[in-house]
């Protein structure tokens, strides 16, 4: 699949690109932008981010302690990430300070837009505004995440079984020694 680099937003998306319905609302979203845009510290440990948590959305976006689900896994420097459902970049900014080559994909573009500007300076993170189904790359990775995503499933397939079909549409990016982790948002 093509894809052409978004310059006012920091991101790669296809030409045809329709975002999906889907948003903490556009008020919230674009506090969380405006937030991210104007810190000066955008780390996963960043105490002026955390600072401006008011409210679930921000505190599940900016939080300090996000980016403790993946520790236990060893994640290590230069492992291949693909993250299907990035949200607003939490997880995948710790990625790309751990050093891990990561490829994040949202099929919201405001979410999209607020993870490539959390994680505009790290030249080891490419984020992809796309629907998470129909994204190809001719690639496998050491770690597929898809976190906070297999819930919401049944609202984006039209599958029978519709994690079930998100499931099978990860199966080629994995490499043969590849790790799959599941998580599922729990407030």
């Amino acid at each position: 699949m093509s894809f052409v680099w978004d310059e006012k937003s920091g991101l790669f998306r296809r030409e045809d690109y329709v975002p999906i319905p889907y948003s903490d609302g556009l008020e919230v979203e674009q506090r969380l932008y405006d937030v991210v845009r104007s810190a000066g510290d955008r780390s996963s440990l960043s105490v002026e981010l955390s600072a401006s948590i008011c409210d679930w959305p921000s505190e599940y976006h900016l939080s300090r302690s996000r980016h403790c689900l993946l520790r236990p896994l060893a994640i290590q420097p230069g492992d291949s990430v693909l993250e299907l459902g990035c949200g607003c970049g939490a997880i995948t900014r710790y990625l790309g300070e751990i050093g891990a080559d990561v490829v994040a994909v949202e099929g919201s573009l405001l979410r999209a837009r607020i993870a490539a500007e959390r994680c505009r300076e790290l030249p080891n993170v490419k984020i992809f505004a796309d629907d998470l189904l129909e994204f190809e790359m001719d690639r496998q990775f050491d770690w597929v995440l898809l976190i906070g995503v297999l819930e919401y499933a049944p609202a984006f397939s039209s599958a029978q079984d519709p994690v079930l079909h998100y499931l099978e549409s990860i199966r080629p990016f994995l490499s043969t020694q590849g790790k799959l982790v599941v998580a599922i948002e729990n407030k």
